[in-house]
């Protein structure tokens, strides 16, 4: 069933893609004001993470990804398991771990590679 559901996933994001609707988040998240907090990210109701890249092009993200270009900036984990999210490729350097259901707006860094699955540290 996980692999139905995430099969469906890649095929919604690849039609809206193919049909020209992605849209910049720019043109989608009201921008916030001093003293207003930020909106939260907008996504779509699938099993996966929704992520925010660094030219504001939202991307969904439903299998490790081992090189992010370009990098991820912010993300919401819309699956049943945590999400672990790297600062280098190949699943390397500072990590932070998103729990299920949980946004994440800030990572403090540059998000190069993703993988479902709790972070390790040796």
């Amino acid at each position: 069933m996980t692999t139905l559901l995430r099969r469906a996933a890649v095929l919604l994001a690849t039609a809206t893609a193919a049909a020209g609707l992605a849209l910049p988040a720019s043109a989608t998240a009201p921008t916030a004001t001093a003293g207003q907090a930020a909106a939260p990210l907008s996504c779509p109701g699938v099993v996966g993470v929704c992520a925010l890249n660094v030219a504001g092009v939202f991307r969904i993200i439903t299998s490790g990804e081992p090189y992010l270009a370009p990098p991820v900036v912010a993300a919401v984990n819309q699956t049943p398991e945590p999400w672990c999210f790297f600062s280098a490729p190949g699943f390397n350097g500072d990590r932070r771990e998103v729990a299920p259901q949980e946004s994440v707006e800030d990572f403090g860094f540059h998000v190069q590679s993703a993988r479902p699955g709790p972070c390790t540290w040796s």
